[in-house]
């Protein structure tokens, strides 16, 4: 005696995976933001013109999901790279490499609770 069984399965796959990328997007601009906020803290100032400068992107275009904080002048990279420069009232070099580093559990733990709520 034969048996013979048909099973259909419906594929959501690509619908959880689109919420997946959604959320960690919302995630990583989530923790870009309070990247550039904990870097406004060192970001050297003089008449504001840098710190001003300072935004997050999160481009759509890119094949994985990717936050960028950028400080947008022709000066920011130079500044960022020689933390030996003396600035004023405790700014300094490395003012978005050291927060992102100093605070990486934090940030990483925004990305997480966007995930998984």
């Amino acid at each position: 005696m034969g048996f013979r069984a048909e099973v259909t399965f419906t594929n959501n796959i690509g619908k959880i995976a689109d919420d997946i990328d959604g959320r960690l997007r919302n995630g990583l601009a989530a923790a870009g933001e309070r990247l550039l906020a904990l870097s406004a803290q060192q970001v050297p100032f003089d008449i504001g013109t840098l710190s001003g400068s300072g935004s997050v992107s999160t481009p759509l275009n890119a094949a994985d999901p990717t936050v960028e904080v950028i400080y947008d002048t022709p000066y920011a990279a130079r500044l960022h790279e020689h933390p030996e420069y003396n600035f004023q009232g405790g700014r300094k070099g490395k003012y978005v490499e050291d927060p992102a580093l100093a605070h990486k559990d934090e940030l990483g733990d925004i990305i997480r609770k966007e995930i998984t709520e």
